[in-house]
């Protein structure tokens, strides 16, 4: 069976990623694709150096030590926080069985694999330090994002996602949260249209 020039460049990306993966070249992989035309084969959003320092930055301030984030795909992204500021990340992801399959993108950190309705271990995850940040990129599933939040313990959560660029997420990164939650800092994405946004809980 022949394959189409895309199909190439996109298993193209994937082995190239790896390869930078596995040397903990981070810096190039977003220099490299973060405008690449088939960049979303492997992840959403390619944060700069900047982005990162932003990131590192604002945990300080709010004095979270780690990150949990849910819908992590692959884990490329969590991967790269942690390489470029340090702070553990871990991930949560859903259907196990695509996740171990042949064909699905290669796992960048391990992933913790939890039913479509939240268990009892991946609770404990999220309650058990609350020092650590909820972290969202590009999720589309207001009802687990609801569901996640009203577990959490914790005082910081972080939306990645688009802003006016006409890609639909939920939540979105901008003042789509409950009244508990108030905008501490965002940043663009270079000038992708896609933005980092922190969140507060109130009265903490």
């Amino acid at each position: 069976m022949l394959l189409l020039t895309s199909e190439f460049s996109a298993m193209d990306i994937v082995a190239d990623i790896q390869d930078l993966y596995k040397d903990n070249k981070w810096r190039e992989i977003v220099a490299r694709y973060h405008d690449h035309p088939e960049r979303n084969k492997v992840l959403w959003v390619y944060p700069s150096e900047e982005n990162f320092i932003f990131v590192k930055d604002c945990l300080a301030e709010l004095l979270c030590d780690r990150i949990v984030s849910i819908g992590c795909g692959s884990g490329l992204l969590e991967w790269m926080i942690t390489e470029a500021t340090g702070v553990p990340v871990s991930g949560i992801e859903v259907d196990g069985a695509w996740w171990s399959c042949k064909y699905a993108p290669p796992n960048f950190i391990p992933l913790h694999i939890t039913p479509t309705d939240i268990d009892k271990e991946t609770i404990s995850i999220i309650q058990r330090n609350k020092n650590a940040a909820l972290l969202f990129c590009y999720f589309n599933n207001r009802k687990a994002f609801e569901d996640y939040l009203k577990y959490y313990n914790g005082n910081v959560l972080i939306i990645i996602g688009p802003h006016e660029k006409g890609v639909h997420t939920d939540p979105k990164p901008f003042n789509d949260v409950t009244d508990t939650w108030t905008i501490y800092k965002y940043q663009e994405i270079r000038n992708s249209g896609d933005f980092i946004v922190v969140y507060k809980k109130q009265n903490v």
